[in-house]
């Protein structure tokens, strides 16, 4: 009787899986890009500030060879599928402002040896009146190699290296909580995890740099107001020693981020969400499309 009950669950587990990927085919491959905007209340230099964040999902091929984006169509062998999250903050600290950009690449196809879902590249920028900050990690068989640069002399210019061995990154984990072809957790599940924490928190507290040890969890399904309308929605949450990140994930395919709480005390909520091809939008007639999407 368990053999056949465990053949079932597999089964169920691998026929949502299958959905999932038929459904982010026929989706992420539509030749448009998801952009969604929040508002944004983000904590910096101990108090709240408003301003905007911007996500924007694509997919595109990734070179094996040196983790960019190539210019001509490359054989399977030379590259990996990914989808890309380009995450745009923008908020004023009284007379000047910042602005802050991560992109995530994740690989979104089995390849060996990096696995489904994992991160192949995390790319992260601050600037603001002070000066500004670069970043970069990409993933090699094995290892994380990130290079720093930054015009604090602490932490200066570096590079540095970390082993891929179980690490996770936690801005990955924006993209890992969308489940987009296939799951992450099960309802009500919890894991302990490693991760090479946010960029962006790490910077801005000037914390040293290295893999801590997290909690991941999804919680139960529930109902929750948004400008979707009143909605099903899955909490996900991740713990750092006692500071909780969590994030209200649509139940509906495609499960768009409709809300969140960082473990810095920043928070937003989504205000619209669209597909567009923006790459095919930079012309002035389209500046229409700034004003529906909440963007000044």
């Amino acid at each position: 009787m368990k053999s056949v009950l465990f053949f079932v669950i597999v089964m169920v587990v691998f026929m949502c899986a299958g959905s999932d990927q038929k459904k982010f085919n026929s989706l992420w491959y539509d030749g448009n890009a998801e952009i969604s905007t929040y508002s944004l209340e983000q904590f910096q230099y101990g108090e709240t500030r408003q301003g905007t964040r911007v996500m924007v999902f694509v997919t595109e091929p990734m070179r094996l060879e040196n983790n960019i984006k190539p210019d001509v169509r490359l054989a399977d062998e030379l590259m990996v599928r990914v989808i890309k999250l380009n995450d745009h903050r923008h908020f004023v600290t009284g007379i000047y402002d910042y602005t802050v950009m991560t992109s995530v690449f994740t690989s979104v196809e089995n390849k060996k040896p990096y696995g489904n879902m994992a991160t192949m590249k995390v790319a992260f920028s601050s600037q603001e009146w002070c000066g500004m900050v670069f970043e970069r990690i990409i993933r090699k068989p094995g290892r994380y190699e990130g290079s720093l640069y930054s015009y604090f002399e602490t932490p200066g210019e570096q590079s540095y290296h970390f082993s891929a061995d179980k690490l996770q990154t936690e801005d990955n984990l924006w993209i890992r909580v969308r489940e987009l072809n296939g799951p992450f957790l099960k309802e009500g599940e919890s894991k302990e995890i490693t991760l090479l924490p946010s960029r962006w928190i790490l910077r801005k507290t000037h914390q040293k740099d290295g893999a801590v040890e997290a909690v991941v969890s999804k919680g139960q399904s529930q109902k929750r107001s948004t400008s979707l309308g009143e909605i099903d929605v899955m909490p996900f949450s991740w713990t750092i020693d006692t500071a909780v990140t969590t994030v209200w994930v649509e139940k509906a395919y495609p499960r768009r981020i409709v809300e969140f709480c960082e473990r810095d005390g920043s928070s937003g909520k989504l205000i619209v969400s669209r597909r567009e091809p923006y790459w095919k939008q930079s012309s002035n007639e389209f500046l229409h499309l700034r004003q529906e999407l909440g963007l000044e």
